[in-house]
């Protein structure tokens, strides 16, 4: 009797072990789906169409987001308002290593801030404060800002 209860004991015990030691999986994600599921969720809000030009200029990039052209990617969608000064950008990427996901996190943070401290737009700066959030799914990281009164989910990547 002592010797089955000793077994399934053990049984038990490799069986918690082997299911806390799986990863979780990670599905694979298409950026500019993910990019588009947003938009859709402000249609289906009936909120305005937000006006957004593609980004896809590395130098441009740099520029905003400091040290980010240094961080090897496998997808990057970027969608900025045509004009300065204003709290609308997403930024969608899949980073090549899992080691720079905090790097990349850390980079659309301080755009963030610096967003926030803006004194040259200071009701622009109110809404990077609010709106402005970072997300990250496995190897994807997602900046997004938007103006108030439009929804940013809890987690845009769960959006697909």
């Amino acid at each position: 009797m002592k010797k089955n209860l000793f077994f399934a004991i053990i049984a038990i015990t490799l069986l918690v072990l082997t299911g806390c030691a799986k990863e979780k999986e990670t599905k694979i994600l298409n950026m500019e789906e993910v990019y588009q599921s947003v938009l859709t969720l402000q249609e289906e809000s009936g909120k305005e169409a937000l006006i957004m030009f593609p980004e896809s200029n590395e130098e441009y990039l740099e520029m905003f987001y400091p040290g980010f052209s240094s961080i090897p990617r496998t997808q990057t969608v970027a969608y900025m308002a045509p004009v300065t000064g204003f709290a609308t950008e997403i930024l969608l990427v899949e980073v090549t290593n899992k080691d720079d996901v905090k790097a990349m996190k850390e980079i659309f943070e301080s755009r963030i801030e610096r967003g926030a401290s803006d004194t040259t737009y200071p009701e622009t700066a109110i809404h990077w404060a609010n709106n402005g959030q970072v997300h990250t799914y496995g190897n994807y990281v997602c900046m997004i800002v938007l103006p108030e009164g439009y929804i940013i989910p809890e987690n845009v990547f769960e959006l697909e």
